[in-house]
């Protein structure tokens, strides 16, 4: 799925999709640590560059009221910030990439009930 915009016709199906996406993403990384570190650490690091990407646009000051209004985006910014990442070294890995799987649960308990 390709990176959400912020607009006023964002579905909570949208960012859930989306919010999925991340997490797969982060265990096939995952995977990938034991046959090849390098090119794990590399993958997290693109990853982690888009979840900021996309985390950075729903902090604008120009998207503050669209994201305010709709509760898909809300819940969808309310994931990223509940994603703690560490240090970016090798032996972070697994920490960093399992982030992904601790927003996505507080998303599907919390967050898509955001708006309701």
């Amino acid at each position: 799925m390709e990176k959400i915009t912020v607009t006023n016709k964002v579905t909570m199906a949208e960012v859930t999709e989306r919010i999925q996406h991340f997490t797969d993403r982060a265990n096939e990384v995952h995977d990938l640590i034991s046959t090849d570190r390098a090119r794990a650490k590399q993958e997290y690091t693109d990853l982690h560059k888009e979840q900021d990407r996309e985390y950075q646009e729903l902090t604008l000051v120009k998207n503050y009221k669209i994201v305010d209004k709709s509760g898909a985006l809300r819940a969808y910014r309310g994931y990223f910030g509940h994603l703690h990442f560490i240090e970016n070294v090798y032996d972070n890995l697994s920490w960093n990439l399992g982030e992904f799987s601790q927003g996505q649960s507080w998303f599907n308990v919390f967050g898509k009930h955001i708006g309701e």
